[in-house]
């Protein structure tokens, strides 16, 4: 009971925040929103993906290279050179594991950290460069909260099916709560979600509401269950602790990072 408390009060002290911060700063606010994200995101991932293993360098080069690429690919002008930043990012790492691999403790190490490092600057930095990119469009506030509304409705719903009604399990080995009833329900909430926005989105045929109500529903699932591999694999419970009964700003938003690029394609396309 205790625990559940925590949940709503921290959630509720994080939707204000954001309300407010869109409400008043607009896009603007948005987009530090994501600055915000993006850091704390790249230092959980860092705590995760870097033990005490590696070299003391690891976690602050990936936190300074999370950072610096999603400021760069975030501005108008160089949003079109995302695709040669994303390829001159990774030359970069891998160009650093093979000058400083004597600080490593084996050359597999070095791989890993190559390999860990690409893959948390796509999850902390790329994906939540599709919000920005996705807010800069027509009705693109609008959107982002179609985005936030269909995956914490999945939330939900995943929550309230599996509770009442759980008894197939989907993945024990990375979740063992999470059941495919849970999952039934979670996508019915997200498909209801993503309907009523129908209002303030009025140029999005239904269709395409409904497709981003279940798909977005769908990758939000996908990427609450990413995240649990990640942390299995690490050895942590929550990827951080900044939002109590929650963990981590990685906990709370790894559904939205996945469905992130479908809302921007999807903003892009019929917000005109």
């Amino acid at each position: 009971m205790k625990n559940l408390l925590f949940r709503v009060v921290s959630a509720l002290v994080a939707f204000v925040i954001v309300v407010a911060a869109v409400y008043f700063g607009k896009k603007t606010g948005a987009y530090f929103l994501c600055i915000f994200v993006v850091v704390r995101g790249s230092f959980e991932m860092a705590r995760m993906f870097f033990s005490n293993a590696y070299p003391k360098f690891a976690k602050r080069f990936f936190v300074f290279l999370a950072t610096a690429f999603f400021l760069i690919i975030t501005q108008e002008p160089l949003k079109n050179i995302a695709s040669f930043a994303f390829v001159f990012a990774f030359v970069l790492i891998a160009g650093l594991g093979v000058v400083f691999h004597r600080f490593f403790k084996d050359l597999d190490q070095v791989l890993t950290f190559v390999a860990k490092s690409f893959l948390g600057l796509v999850y902390v930095s790329f994906l939540p460069a599709n919000v920005v990119w996705m807010i800069q469009a027509n009705n693109g506030l609008e959107w982002l909260f179609c985005l936030l509304s269909v995956v914490f409705a999945g939330d939900i719903g995943a929550y309230l099916f599996g509770v009442s009604l759980g008894k197939t399990k989907i993945a024990p080995a990375l979740s063992p709560q999470k059941s495919v009833q849970g999952a039934v329900g979670g996508l019915f909430f997200s498909l209801m979600a993503a309907l009523s926005f129908k209002y303030f989105i009025p140029l999005a045929p239904l269709y395409i509401l409904a497709l981003c109500g279940f798909l977005g529903g769908l990758l939000g699932q996908i990427g609450d269950l990413f995240e649990s591999l990640i942390k299995r694999v690490s050895g942590v419970k929550d990827s951080g602790s900044i939002m109590p009964g929650h963990g981590g700003i990685l906990d709370r938003l790894d559904g939205v990072l996945f469905a992130a690029p479908l809302f921007y394609l999807v903003a892009t396309y019929f917000s005109l």
